[in-house]
């Protein structure tokens, strides 16, 4: 089965994610590189300043999205364990006492999840954009490069500018 990660055409040039076909699960259209667990990581990463952008989660019943670090251990089932801080959603959450790794677990269906990094501020904070609701923010001291990825079992995420209504 493939699963689909649309950046759309007309987003890539105000879009802050270029998505990293080089690290790519199998089961992805993209390309290969994780091995475990179905992710991509953005192809620039972020050592500084703030950085946001917008995923369209509508029609996934299974994601997971955030930022990791470069070194991030890609194959085999520990990528979670550490260097991840993320939101994520299971359509069978009541099922799940906790999430991956850093990862927060959201119980609601979303249409859109924002990201917003501060790397000097050492905040990434993940809100709804459509009910202007946040849903979590992780504090702490970054000291490597990040990259945002996304991870999606089933359907599809669609990263998009974040302005785009």
């Amino acid at each position: 089965m493939k699963i689909r990660i649309k950046a759309s055409v007309d987003c890539v040039s105000s879009a802050p994610v270029i998505l990293d076909p080089n690290t790519a699960d199998p089961r992805l259209v993209l390309s290969e590189r994780f091995n475990y667990y179905e992710c991509v990581l953005g192809s620039e990463g972020f050592n500084s300043g703030t950085h946001c952008w917008d995923v369209e989660v509508k029609e996934s019943s299974v994601w997971n999205l955030g930022v990791t670090t470069a070194s991030n251990q890609r194959k085999g089932s520990v990528f979670f364990n550490t260097d991840v801080w993320s939101v994520q959603y299971n359509v069978l959450s009541n099922l799940f006492r906790r999430p991956f790794g850093y990862g927060f677990l959201v119980k609601q269906k979303l249409d859109r999840v924002r990201v917003n990094l501060d790397y000097d501020g050492g905040t990434v904070s993940f809100s709804d954009p459509v009910t202007n609701t946040h849903l979590h923010t992780f504090t702490t001291t970054f000291t490597h490069t990040l990259f945002p990825f996304f991870r999606c079992c089933f359907d599809s995420l669609r990263i998009l500018p974040v302005n785009s209504q």
